[in-house]
């Protein structure tokens, strides 16, 4: 074993010198020894003030000095200086060796090579490997952990299979087996990715009030030439076939990123969808949205991948499982207008032809009078608007057109409110002449609501006129220009090519009337706008925000049929735009029946907590229902769920549930009021393969540090274990045995002695001295 610089100086490493005693075996004839110094000194200073050889008193000093310094050091030998240094006696104590032996362990940092294998040579290798050198001394256990730690005999055979990494529980069993045992040390073996929640400090805390060393060897390295990783990919459920599926991605690329790069979404082994993005790079988190049409509805499981880069060496993060779930599911939407205008009928008709909405719209004829067009129990619309918050919680959206505030009862209105705050459900409030200021909707509980504050100084009494003078009619008005934000909202992607998008939206036709607000409220997010042109200045178009647990978009125009009459018949981006729109304000409004899954990534053998919430027409939670599920796995079987009743939140029921297979599941759940079923509601889960494993996947030395730190031992390389066994064998223990070590023959001592005689000697030669 090569020593260091140290050692061979001092004969004896550094652990050696703070562990063991310097002392001199010399005894009662110390003094003797002192007396023949001071003679030798009085000695040399007599023959020097003799003699003339010098020519100045510097030169003189100079050489008297350095040679007794040299006679002092050459009678260090005759005190005997010896070093007390601790051992051990074979086989009387114990070491423990760990080795992680999760995912990110398979990883191969060097061509052909990976972490696990690293280490295992290391230990084992039959030139270099530290094992066989501990065993002259100590008893060795070996420990292999993942998310669990386990004993093992032989570390040969283990793989790297595990999910995650638990380095808390890894170091807890240790302490656990060796309570009251004498163990020496811990050697752990790592690339310091830790999955787990829990906080392995403590652990190191503990070890060193037991005296126990933790050497943690670090395996990997600590940046890669390429690394980019997808950290999250989920996709929205229930759309219809022509609005897409909306895919939410989160990526991180830890370099400079100065091309765009793919994304692929596949299904099987074929690539249905393709776009490419650019990433910030250096670390940094980019979101991006992507919108896919599936062909079929159904659940289904599909991959999405980002391209690898050419040296990249951890590809296993390059991807991620996500559902796409594009069954049909019904959302009531109420449309309430004051006149049967323009935007009224063309809005009616994109509901209609949408098999996902059910539309309820009343349109105002008369004083008093309504045209309903409802498809089941018109009664509770009979005045226009619901006059119950049963009836009116039974929609999941309400879009109001053309109507004034006084059209209502202020009763109406704070139902409203609640609607959107307590129930979860979407408002969208359109432009027109009898609507937001015009309608004297300020200081109303619809104010309230909306995104933009209602300022009634800028109320229009004779509305401006949009149009210019010798242009085709479709170039009429002003542009409707998303803004930067709004190109990657959902609700304005009519394509998902970015590019592709500003053209589809820069080509669309010109609107003619709009409706002028005030401030954008906080967290108020404006998505359009008209630009400053010749009409005026730059105002906002459509903004959206959250309330309570709902949604709410205000649209400040009403001419948005312009577009459906004047493109071409196939041109369906006026349609897309407003089922877009309507599906975003919906998506907070739940079901009666409310499935929550507990996890935001499900894997095999891990157990799903599942959570049910019932609530009543006016969404109040209601207890002491019946609640079943039925979980139908990929290959058809199904199997029943009872839910017990949460006793610390009325109206949940909790159960769990333990996926044993990849793939996607599907979840019944019936809520039963005496022998009636009062609900049901069916969801999906996909069960997939952990990829956490392979997140930031790099060796975390600086917090490998501080865990050997706070223990007591020390982080080593792979090129610096092989001091380790020098290390255990070396420190003072309960059990330590201590051995006698001469250190007058130290190379350091005689070095020394040399170093001065010689410096004495060019010292003479250079004043011209014999």
């Amino acid at each position: 074993m090569p020593q260091s610089w140290f050692e061979r100086l001092f004969k004896f490493n550094q652990l050696n010198f703070s562990e063991g005693e310097i002392g001199f075996q010399l005894g009662q004839s110390l003094w003797m020894i002192l007396v023949l110094g001071i003679l030798l000194i009085v000695g040399f200073v007599v023959i020097y003030s003799i003699t003339n050889l010098f020519t100045s008193k510097k030169s003189r000093a100079v050489s008297l000095g350095l040679r007794i310094l040299a006679l002092l050091l050459l009678l260090v030998p005759l005190v005997e200086p010896v070093l007390i240094i601790p051992d051990v006696i074979p086989d009387e104590n114990f070491v423990a060796v760990l080795i992680d032996s999760s995912e990110s362990m398979g990883i191969e940092d060097e061509e052909g090579v990976t972490r696990y294998e690293a280490a295992l040579s290391l230990l084992n290798d039959e030139q270099q490997g530290i094992v066989d050198e501990i065993e002259e001394f100590f008893q060795v256990r070996f420990y292999a952990f993942d998310e669990h730690p386990r004993r093992v005999d032989s570390l040969h055979y283990l793989g790297t299979e595990g999910k995650g990494t638990n380095l808390s529980f890894a170091l807890d069993r240790v302490i656990d087996d060796f309570n009251g045992i004498p163990l020496s040390g811990a050697i752990l073996l790592t690339d310091g990715g830790d999955t787990s929640d829990e906080v392995p400090l403590n652990q190191a805390e503990a070890l060193q009030s037991m005296n126990v060393p933790l050497h943690i060897i670090g395996v990997g390295s600590e940046s890669f030439v390429q690394e980019r990783e997808i950290l999250e990919a989920f996709a929205t459920r229930s759309v219809e076939e022509t609005t897409g599926a909306e895919i939410e991605v989160k990526v991180r690329s830890w370099d400079e990123e100065l091309t765009p790069v793919t994304f692929g979404l596949y299904r099987g082994e074929e690539r249905v969808f393709s776009e490419t993005r650019t990433l910030k790079g250096g670390g940094k988190i980019d979101q991006f949205t992507f919108f896919f049409e599936p062909e079929l509805p159904e659940a289904d499981d599909y991959v999405l991948k980002i391209e690898e880069s050419e040296e990249e060496v951890n590809l296993a993060n390059n991807q991620v499982s996500v559902l796409i779930d594009t069954r049909k599911d019904s959302m009531k939407v109420l449309l309430l207008e004051g006149s049967l205008r323009n935007e009224f009928k063309f809005l009616r008709r994109v509901m209609e032809d949408d098999q996902v909405i059910d539309v309820a719209s009343v349109a105002r004829t008369g004083p008093a009078q309504f045209y309903r067009q409802v498809s089941q129990d018109p009664e509770h619309l009979a005045g226009g608007f619901p006059v119950s918050l049963e009836a009116l919680y039974q929609y999941k959206a309400v879009i109001l057109g053309d109507i004034e505030a006084s059209a209502f009862s202020l009763e109406q209105l704070e139902m409203l409110e609640q609607f959107v705050r307590v129930r979860g459900g979407g408002l969208i409030m359109l432009g027109g002449r009898q609507t937001f200021a015009e309608g004297d909707y300020y200081n109303t509980a619809v104010a309230d609501i909306i995104p933009l504050t209602i300022d009634p100084g800028r109320r229009t009494i004779i509305p401006p006129v949009f149009r210019k003078d010798g242009v085709e009619p479709e170039e009429q008005g002003f542009i409707f220009m998303p803004t930067a934000v709004g190109y990657e909202s959902p609700i304005l992607k009519l394509s998902p090519e970015s590019d592709a998008n500003r053209d589809l939206w820069n080509s669309m036709p010109g609107l003619t009337n709009i409706n002028y607000l005030g401030r954008v409220k906080p967290g108020a997010v404006v998505l359009a706008e008209k630009p400053e042109d010749e009409f005026g200045a730059s105002e906002p178009l459509l903004a959206v925000q959250r309330y309570g647990k709902g949604r709410s978009a205000a649209l400040m125009t009403a001419s948005t049929w312009r577009w459906q009459m004047l493109l071409p018949a196939d041109d369906s981006r006026h349609e897309r735009f407003w089922r877009q729109l309507i599906r975003w304000v919906v998506a907070s409004a739940p079901d009666q029946v409310d499935v929550d899954l507990g996890a935001s990534r499900i894997a095999p053998e891990e157990e799903i907590p599942l959570t049910v919430r019932v609530s009543d027409e006016l969404s109040l939670p209601v207890s002491g229902s019946v609640v079943r599920g039925f979980v139908t796995d990929p290959f058809g079987s199904v199997k029943e769920i009872s839910f017990q009743e949460d006793l610390t939140e009325q109206g949940a029921y909790l159960a769990s549930y333990v996926p044993q297979d990849l793939g996607v599941f599907s979840l019944d759940v019936e809520a039963r009021s005496g022998d009636q079923v009062a609900n049901s509601k069916t969801t999906s889960f996909l069960s997939q393969a952990s990829t956490q494993e392979y997140r930031d996947a790099t060796l975390k030395k600086e917090f490998l540090r501080r865990l050997a730190s706070a223990s007591g031992g020390s982080y080593y390389s792979v090129e610096e274990a092989s001091t380790i066994p020098d290390q255990l064998r070396g420190r003072r223990t309960s059990t330590s045995v201590y051995k006698t070590e001469y250190l007058w023959d130290m190379p350091i001592l005689w070095g020394t002695i040399f170093l001065l005689l010689s410096i004495e000697w060019v010292y003479r030669r250079r004043m011209g001295l014999p």
